[in-house]
């Protein structure tokens, strides 16, 4: 079974298997929320 893909302890409801996907999916995706650095500004040259 597909589920055997995620952990070995079958899911005992479809409520137990969703979250436990959607905790998976914040795990993966959390190095991408992070936000960036804000970037330096350069000074504009004096003409």
């Amino acid at each position: 079974m597909v589920d055997r893909l995620y952990r070995k302890k079958p899911f005992d409801s479809e409520r137990e298997r969703v979250e436990h996907l959607f905790m998976l999916y914040e795990k993966m995706t959390a190095p991408l929320a992070t936000p960036d650095k804000p970037k330096r500004q350069r000074k504009a040259k004096k003409a």
